[in-house]
């Protein structure tokens, strides 16, 4: 079963796709979908896993660092969403 996470951030969108280019090109495992964009309050990050322990890890192996270079200590997100997501169409 596929997990979901829906987070706000008050960064804006250009922030985020320099987290994104940090973060880098490699593979990350777990990840089936990825997509992000503007909010009211900063920007919606959408991501869908394979599993809660592929987000996790990514959590702790890739973001984390990626924002530490980028010297962003911000807070925690605005709001996060997590739930599991029994149907995934892969085309």
């Amino acid at each position: 079963m596929a997990y979901v996470t829906l987070m706000e951030f008050d960064v804006d969108l250009d922030t985020h796709i320099k987290i994104g280019e940090a973060i880098g090109d490699a593979p990350v495992k777990g990840l089936i979908l990825h997509a992000g964009g503007p909010s009211d309050q900063g920007v919606h990050s959408l991501d869908v896993w394979e599993s809660k322990e592929d987000s996790e890890r990514f959590f702790v192996e890739r973001a984390v660092p990626a924002l530490e270079q980028l010297g962003i200590r911000g807070g925690p997100p605005l709001s996060v969403r997590e739930f599991d997501m029994p149907h995934v169409l892969r085309s």
